[in-house]
């Protein structure tokens, strides 16, 4: 048999432990609602966006075609430049290691 003081610590343990759970389901609660906000953010951008889509003109679709041929093309440039700086840059450090040595 236990004893009244074995009884109190096992009690307080309990007593301990339903805290503890009742946070952790305060949080998941709390997660909960943040996590049902942004589905509803999801769900009425996903309706704005196909409503906006659905309705477009063909001409409005062009425009997009050429706005986004325009941005691919330029950012191949922007690439090349980059790769050609590297390329200079690399050079330059090796010819400044090759003095060196």
């Amino acid at each position: 048999m236990s004893t009244i003081e074995e009884v109190k610590q096992q009690l307080k343990k309990a007593k301990q432990e339903l805290r503890e759970a009742k946070k952790e389901i305060e949080e998941l609660k709390i997660r909960e609602v943040l996590y049902l906000e942004r589905l509803d953010n999801w769900a009425e951008k996903n309706q704005y966006l196909n409503n906006k889509i659905s309705s477009m003109t063909m001409d409005e679709v062009a425009q997009m075609q050429k706005a986004k041929a325009e941005y691919n093309e330029k950012y191949l440039k922007d690439k090349e430049i980059t790769e050609a700086f590297d390329k200079q840059s690399q050079v330059k450090l090796n010819t400044f290691e090759n003095r060196e040595e």
